[in-house]
């Protein structure tokens, strides 16, 4: 079952998770999301306040782990289920962080999942590391945080999402 988890599996997964431990009914459908850059789920309310999808980054899918995959589904069903029981369900609220540890899910911001490209400031030789991939085509158009100078491209590193 590695790199990609289907959708079909996902939905049952979540269906079967929410049924034994919130005694809920998935309404919305789970889908990928190529466009997700800055976070790896989602879940998306309508403005008028009605449950819409769980969306997935496709990074996700494509570099986690299924482990890491199962456990930011966790994360966005617990969104849904707070939402339906018409609790804070917002991230950094202190109730739903301590539902995510019970369920071992993980916290927002607290995962690296996808391709990751090092530089290194050519002047005081500094580095770093950006998912941007026009970095790496186009170098010569960016500067180094630490002291504006050049930048050079020196490796690539993939991570799966351990923290």
């Amino acid at each position: 079952m590695s790199s990609v988890l289907a959708e079909d599996f996902l939905t049952i997964y979540a269906k079967d998770f929410l049924q034994a431990n919130f005694n809920l009914k998935l309404t919305v459908p789970i889908q990928t999301n190529n466009r997700l850059r800055s976070t790896l789920g989602r879940f998306v309310v309508t403005r008028s306040g009605k449950p819409l999808r769980i969306e997935l980054s496709a990074r996700l899918l494509n570099y986690g782990t299924d482990d890491v995959i199962l456990g930011v589904l966790r994360h966005e069903l617990l969104h849904y289920a707070f939402f339906v029981q018409g609790k804070n369900y917002q991230d950094g609220d202190p109730v739903f962080e301590e539902e995510l540890k019970r369920y071992r899910a993980p916290s927002t911001r607290t995962l690296k999942v996808g391709k990751y490209y090092q530089y290194r400031c050519i002047q005081c030789k500094q580095t770093g590391e950006t998912n941007v991939k026009r970095i790496v085509e186009k170098p010569h158009e960016y500067r180094s945080n630490c002291c504006h100078s050049p930048i050079e491209i020196i490796g690539e590193q993939i991570y799966r999402g351990f923290i």
